[in-house]
C-alpha cells in the first residue's frame, strides 16, 4: 500500500466527502465520519453488538461503556474503529488478512522515526504518543480516531501531545505527497509612480508611513535621491 492509498482510506473513514457537521479551532467533524469504540475494527455498531461486547467485557470495558458512553455510534448505527483500528482497517482494504496491532505495535515496526518536532512534511506518516496513533496529512493536520466522544476527525497536530512520528512498515512512501498544503499568497502592493518634484518625505506623509519604511521596502540606499517615473511600493495589500 502506498501512503496515498493509506491517506485516501483514513479520510474516507473521516467522512471527508460529506459536509462539515461541526468545526472548532482544532477539530473538524464531517457528518458521515466513522465512530470510535475501543476495539472497533470497521464493524457496523448496533445496539445488539454493543450489548454482546459489553457482556464479554471486550477490551476490558463494561456494559455501560458500550451501551451508554458509545451509544451515539449506534443511534443510528455506523462503522467504528479505534485509533489503531483506523490504520488496520485502511490496510485491510488492500490486504484483507492484515494482522491486528495496537498503537505500540505500530510504533515498534516504524521503519523511520523521530521526535514530533522534526516530522517530515509527508502525508501518511504516523503520529504517535503513548496509547494513541493517527495519520499525518500535511500542513499541521492529522486524521485520527480521537475517542468515543469524537469519532474519526481531522485535527490540528498541535492540539494533541504527540511525541513521535514514524513511517509505517508495509507502506510505500512518496515523500512529496502532501494532502494539506500551505497556501502561499502572492504579495501585492499599493504602488505609486514618482512625479517630478516629489520627495520621499512628502510621499511618506501622504500615505501615513515613514521614509525609513519606504526606503527599506524599495531598497533605496539614498532616500534623498528618487527618480521621477519610477514606481514605489507603498504598503502590502491584504
Amino acid at each position: 500500500m502506498t501512503n496515498k492509498q493509506l491517506v485516501k482510506e483514513v479520510l474516507r473513514m473521516a467522512g471527508i466527502d460529506s459536509p462539515v457537521e461541526k468545526k472548532t479551532k482544532t477539530i473538524t467533524y464531517h457528518r458521515d465520519r466513522w465512530g470510535y469504540v475501543l476495539g472497533g475494527q470497521g464493524e457496523l455498531y448496533t445496539e445488539a453488538l454493543a450489548r454482546t461486547w459489553g457482556e464479554r467485557k471486550r477490551s476490558g470495558k463494561t456494559l455501560s461503556y458500550f451501551l451508554t458512553s458509545a451509544k451515539k455510534w449506534y443511534t443510528p448505527p455506523r462503522r467504528i474503529v479505534d485509533c489503531s483500528g483506523l490504520i488496520v482497517e485502511a490496510f485491510r482494504v488492500y490486504q484483507p488478512k492484515y494482522a491486528d496491532r495496537n498503537s505500540s505495535g505500530f510504533k515498534r515496526q516504524f521503519t523511520q522515526t523521530g521526535p514530533i518536532a522534526s516530522i517530515p512534511e509527508t502525508a501518511g506518516i504516523a503520529v504517535w504518543k503513548q496509547g494513541h496513533i493517527g495519520i499525518y496529512l500535511g500542513d499541521g493536520k492529522v486524521c485520527e480516531s480521537k475517542g468515543v466522544s469524537h469519532g474519526v476527525v481531522i485535527s490540528e497536530l498541535k492540539s494533541n501531545t504527540w511525541t513521535h512520528y514514524g513511517k509505517i512498515r508495509d507502506v510505500e512512501y512518496h515523500d512529496a505527497y502532501v494532502v494539506y498544503k500551505k497556501e502561499v499568497k502572492p504579495e501585492t502592493y499599493l504602488m505609486y509612480t514618482i512625479k517630478r518634484g516629489d520627495t520621499l518625505w512628502r510621499i511618506a506623509k501622504r500615505y501615513k508611513t515613514s521614509v525609513a519604511v519606504l526606503a527599506k521596502l524599495n531598497n533605496i540606499k539614498n532616500p534623498a535621491l528618487i527618480i521621477a517615473g519610477r514606481t514605489l511600493k507603498i504598503k502590502e495589500e491584504k
